[in-house]
């Protein structure tokens, strides 16, 4: 959890405020992208790559098979054409879908990842005293989240999680903030000006609103526990909440529908996340080896359990309810969003 505590510190305890005038115009942006016509769609899925399509292979070589696979494929590799129907329905209406897409999340936990191994488990943290050793590490992180980035197809959700993250590594060389309003707002703007129509995607919009929230409120709440592992499903609770709201007209608007045990999800579902993950990567890495074997089969449990954990909370009576709201609706929520922030939340 050490190497988590990394990505949470990032948000928490760094971040930047926003002002007034910035929150204020969010709404009406809001309310005329889902208001105006969107422009005509270009294709912007890619088919997977040779090299992607081998690493899923491996997977497969370690013993992986079934629901188990595909889910394990997507959640590490964007890889997600052996998803079937009914699996995507089970993440979705449970409020777990975000983890099957490649974005925040899983950057987040390979960010973590790599900063725990470079830093050697945080014991070597070369980030005032040593220039050279600092800056070395940040283009290392830098480097692999892109090789990443590129393995899992280049997707809006994983170019701006990973644009992100270089912008807070290049941050770290200059003694800058790690992660703010700014870093937010840089991240989109380089997005859309290599790809404008991203505007109207709905991944684009559910992954700035969530980080925008995020980032707004988490660091603003005070630390109530300070037992590692009840901060850690604390700060599953906070981020989860956190999340929904800022999230939650966009879902209205386009899905229909609302998600009732979101948090119940993401209570179960982030925790096996944050080991699937690693055991994933591991398992590719180790392929049909006699200890890539024994890692798949733990990989295997763990994507069993998040499946069969999402399939339950989807069978509870009223998992999800019928919603609906306007574009200018959605610019209104957001509104009052902003209002609560700056009259409630900014001054805690």
């Amino acid at each position: 959890m050490r190497m988590i505590g990394d990505w949470s510190d990032m948000i928490r305890h760094r971040s930047g405020s926003a002002s007034p005038m910035v929150l204020l115009l969010l709404p009406l942006v809001a309310a005329i992208l889902l208001i105006v016509e969107r422009p005509p769609k270009y294709p912007v899925k890619q088919a997977p790559n040779a090299f992607q399509e081998r690493l899923y292979g491996r997977l497969g070589a370690a013993g992986l098979s079934g629901d188990e696979l595909a889910t394990v494929g997507a959640l590490t590799l964007g890889y997600k054409e052996e998803l079937d129907k009914e699996l995507k329905r089970h993440f979705q209406a449970s409020g777990a879908a975000h983890v099957l897409a490649v974005s925040g999340l899983h950057t987040g936990l390979i960010y973590g990842l790599l900063v725990w191994l470079l830093t050697l488990g945080g014991r070597f943290r070369p980030m005032h005293d040593n220039k050279v050793a600092r800056r070395a590490i940040s283009l290392t992180i830098i480097g692999v989240m892109w090789g990443y980035a590129w393995l899992t197809g280049l997707t809006p959700s994983v170019v701006r999680a990973v644009l992100m993250v270089t912008l807070v590594e290049i941050g770290k060389m200059i003694y800058r903030k790690s992660l703010t309003i700014n870093t937010i707002a840089a991240a989109a703007v380089l997005i859309l000006i290599v790809r404008p129509t991203d505007l109207w995607s709905v991944s684009f919009q559910l992954s700035f609103a969530a980080t925008t929230a995020i980032v707004l409120m988490v660091n603003r709440l005070p630390a109530m526990l300070t037992g590692r592992i009840a901060a850690y499903f604390l700060g599953i609770i906070v981020v989860s909440v956190a999340a929904q709201l800022g999230t939650l007209p966009i879902t209205m608007f386009y899905f229909k529908q609302v998600s009732t045990y979101f948090l119940l999800a993401n209570l179960l579902v982030l925790p096996i996340a944050t080991f699937l993950v690693p055991s994933g990567l591991a398992t590719i890495a180790l392929g049909g080896s006699t200890a890539g074997v024994f890692i798949g089969k733990i990989t295997w449990a763990l994507a069993w359990l998040m499946n069969h954990s999402v399939e339950w909370i989807e069978s509870l009576p009223g998992s999800t309810i019928p919603a609906h709201i306007n574009g200018w609706m959605v610019g209104i929520y957001y509104i009052l969003l902003c209002i609560l922030y700056l009259l409630v939340i900014k001054k805690a």
